[in-house]
């Protein structure tokens, strides 16, 4: 008689074929699997947790907070942390299931890590993991920790703009809250000693507060006092050095709302500049717009386009597009749709310029600007062309939506093959845009004016006219070719009868 038979296989160790297990052989062959899953588990390596490129461009993080402590269990996926990548505010999950252990020193909130940069491990419970070294930071201004940068010789010549200080000094600086870019070194080469951080916070310490210049503050407590209407000035800080934080902002915040309203008094003379800190999106927007400039020969073609025929399709489509999506239909969405459509039949401005080589992609994705209170960012709708305009038009208000609280993905931010700035709705007539490298080419759309126009039977009548200015990479087009792509969009806005 035949019986069925399972055979369970583990890694270097016996193989136990069974029938059917019952009384002794039970009882063996499960303290066998038990002492051999506890096995796996006391040999499991430990996950490394590392600082991810987030987006394309990421070259650090700055830790906003930390949502659990060394010690806790975690899952994986769980968030551990906020990062502000050079983009967003990113939720950071956890890698694998366990206990956090071993975070690095210096890894705290407002602390700055290179990608791929190790700081904090996830394993087993009696499990035992290395000890990094603390972080080390880099000068004023830079946005990379420079765990590389600082050579062990002591008689190696710094560089220039070059901080050469030892972990020790790094870690009293930070606690005491000294720019060790300010600070003179007395040791070999300029190196920084700990005499030299402190004879120059007695320095500074001895300067009216009214002369001794900005307010230290994160730039998340920097962007909360803006929204919240805070002066940083007068709030308390409690992080290192007297650094002011997020929670800081938010308790003055709440605490002011208990605080009767004197009468306003006179304006207070102004005591001196405010320095502020770039965040990590502006300080990238501004190096990627100044490669790209200095990079591509770019050139600007400005068009108007009559919005008569356009605006009375969004009309007539509204009630339709409400139904589906429940959202109005804007003009953005219009745009892009029209946008996508004669992207795909001119490649050569749906291409980017990498490597000395121009790569014409096969996908259609336009990023869209929108405004966010730390800058502009350019979330993208995948495959424009091939989505229907009720989910182009969902996408541009989910992206509206996450801007208000910084709250995108890398998804959202990669893959882009053309960029629309849509300023109209600010008031502005016309703009020139820069291109977002490594794209080919961007749009920039203006406000819908009314317009004295010229009538083919020579009359004269108001029209609801568009500014479109395109600025073009010369090595993907040239003059005549960014004109027909151009022409194209004017059309297609003027006769938009093929988005029915």
């Amino acid at each position: 008689m035949y019986r069925p038979r399972t055979s369970w296989r583990w890694p270097g160790q016996l193989e136990c074929t069974a029938s059917i297990l019952s009384g002794h052989d039970a009882r063996l062959f499960w303290s066998q699997w038990l002492r051999h899953k506890q096995s796996l588990w006391r040999f499991r390596m430990a996950v490394e947790v590392f600082m991810p490129k987030m987006t394309d461009h990421m070259e650090s993080g700055e830790i906003i907070r930390w949502l659990v402590k060394e010690g806790d269990a975690v899952e994986q996926g769980q968030i551990l942390m906020e990062v502000m990548t050079d983009k967003v505010v990113a939720e950071f999950e956890s890698p694998a299931t366990g206990i956090l252990k071993g975070i690095r020193a210096g890894a705290e909130d407002g602390a700055t890590i290179p990608v791929g940069e190790t700081f904090a491990f996830i394993a087993a419970p009696d499990e035992q993991v290395p000890t990094l070294p603390p972080l080390k930071f880099a000068a004023a201004g830079d946005a990379r920790t420079t765990a590389e940068a600082a050579p062990p010789e002591p008689a190696a010549v710094a560089e220039p703009g070059q901080i050469r200080a030892t972990p020790a000094v790094r870690k009293l600086a930070r606690e005491l809250g000294v720019d060790l870019s300010q600070v003179r070194g007395t040791g070999p080469d300029g190196r920084i000693r700990e005499e030299d951080v402190r004879a120059h916070l007695a320095a500074q310490q001895a300067v009216p507060a009214e002369e001794s210049g900005g307010v230290r503050a994160s730039p998340m407590a920097r962007r909360i006092a803006r929204e919240l209407g805070v002066d940083l000035a007068q709030v308390p800080g409690t992080g290192p050095g007297g650094r002011i934080r997020e929670e800081d902002v938010r308790a003055f915040a709440e605490a002011q709302k208990s605080v009767p309203v004197p009468p306003s008094p006179a304006p207070a003379a102004v005591t001196g500049d405010t320095w502020l800190d770039l965040t990590p999106i502006q300080r990238l927007t501004g190096q990627r717009m100044l490669e790209s400039v200095q990079s591509a020969p770019q050139f600007t073609l400005t068009v108007s386009a009559d919005m008569t025929n356009a605006m009375w399709l969004r009309e007539a489509l509204m009630d339709r597009i409400v139904a589906e999506t429940g959202e109005r239909l804007s003009v953005t969405a219009l745009l892009v749709k029209i946008v996508a459509a004669a992207l795909r039949q001119f490649p050569r401005a749906n291409a980017s310029f990498e490597n000395g080589r121009l790569r014409l992609q096969s996908h259609v994705n336009v990023g869209v600007a929108v405004g966010t209170n730390d800058g502009l960012v350019v979330p993208v709708i995948k495959e424009a062309d091939t989505l229907s305009l009720a989910q182009v038009n969902a996408s541009v208000k989910v992206f509206q939506e996450k801007a208000q609280k910084m709250r995108f993905t890398n998804e959202d931010l990669s893959g882009g093959t053309f960029t629309l700035s849509n300023l109209g709705m600010y008031g502005i007539d016309r703009f020139d845009a820069i291109i977002n490298p490594p794209q080919a080419a961007i749009l920039a759309v203006g406000r819908t004016i009314k317009t004295p126009v010229a009538m083919p039977d020579d009359s004269i009548a108001l029209r609801p006219m568009i500014s479109l200015t395109l600025t073009v990479d010369h090595r993907a087009m040239d003059g005549l070719q960014g004109a027909q792509f151009l022409t194209d969009i004017k059309d297609r806005i003027e006769k938009p009868y093929f988005l029915l």
